[in-house]
Protein backbone atom coordinates (compact mmCIF):
# COMPACT_ATOMS: atom_id res chain seq x y z
CA UNK A 1 0.00 0.00 0.00
CA UNK A 2 2.66 2.54 0.97
CA UNK A 3 5.17 1.48 -1.68
CA UNK A 4 5.13 4.71 -3.68
CA UNK A 5 4.60 7.16 -0.84
CA UNK A 6 8.17 8.37 -0.36
CA UNK A 7 8.77 8.82 -4.08
CA UNK A 8 5.43 10.53 -4.62
CA UNK A 9 6.00 12.96 -1.76
CA UNK A 10 9.33 14.01 -3.28
CA UNK A 11 7.87 14.33 -6.78
CA UNK A 12 4.90 16.39 -5.63
CA UNK A 13 7.04 18.71 -3.53
CA UNK A 14 9.50 19.29 -6.37
CA UNK A 15 6.67 19.78 -8.87
CA UNK A 16 5.35 22.60 -6.71
CA UNK A 17 8.88 24.03 -6.26
CA UNK A 18 8.63 23.82 -2.48
CA UNK A 19 11.34 23.11 0.06
CA UNK A 20 10.93 20.61 2.87
CA UNK A 21 10.96 23.54 5.26
CA UNK A 22 8.03 25.23 3.46
CA UNK A 23 5.93 22.06 3.37
CA UNK A 24 6.71 21.16 6.97
CA UNK A 25 5.72 24.63 8.13
CA UNK A 26 2.41 24.53 6.26
CA UNK A 27 1.60 21.10 7.71
CA UNK A 28 2.81 22.00 11.23
CA UNK A 29 5.33 19.16 11.37
CA UNK A 30 9.09 19.18 11.71
CA UNK A 31 11.37 19.19 8.69
CA UNK A 32 12.93 16.01 10.04
CA UNK A 33 9.57 14.23 10.08
CA UNK A 34 8.85 15.22 6.49
CA UNK A 35 12.33 14.07 5.52
CA UNK A 36 11.66 10.70 7.18
CA UNK A 37 8.48 10.34 5.14
CA UNK A 38 10.29 11.24 1.92
CA UNK A 39 13.11 8.78 2.66
CA UNK A 40 10.73 5.98 3.68
CA UNK A 41 12.17 5.84 7.20
CA UNK A 42 8.75 6.17 8.78
CA UNK A 43 5.18 6.16 7.52
CA UNK A 44 2.70 8.89 8.42
CA UNK A 45 -0.42 7.94 10.34
CA UNK A 46 -3.83 7.99 8.63
CA UNK A 47 -4.56 11.59 9.63
CA UNK A 48 -1.22 12.84 8.30
CA UNK A 49 -1.68 10.85 5.07
CA UNK A 50 -4.96 12.69 4.54
CA UNK A 51 -3.34 16.05 5.29
CA UNK A 52 -0.50 15.34 2.86
CA UNK A 53 -2.92 14.22 0.15
CA UNK A 54 -5.11 17.30 0.66
CA UNK A 55 -2.09 19.59 0.64
CA UNK A 56 -0.89 18.20 -2.69
CA UNK A 57 -4.37 17.91 -4.21
CA UNK A 58 -4.38 14.14 -4.64
CA UNK A 59 -6.20 11.27 -2.97
CA UNK A 60 -4.59 9.09 -0.32
CA UNK A 61 -4.80 6.20 -2.76
CA UNK A 62 -2.95 8.17 -5.44
CA UNK A 63 -0.35 9.26 -2.92
CA UNK A 64 0.33 5.75 -1.65
CA UNK A 65 -0.34 3.44 -4.58
CA UNK A 66 0.12 5.22 -7.90
CA UNK A 67 3.18 6.41 -9.76
CA UNK A 68 2.89 10.16 -9.91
Amino acid sequence: MIGNLATNLCILRHTKNLTQKEVAKKLCISEAKLSWYERNITVPNEEMLKELADFYGVTVQQLTEEDL
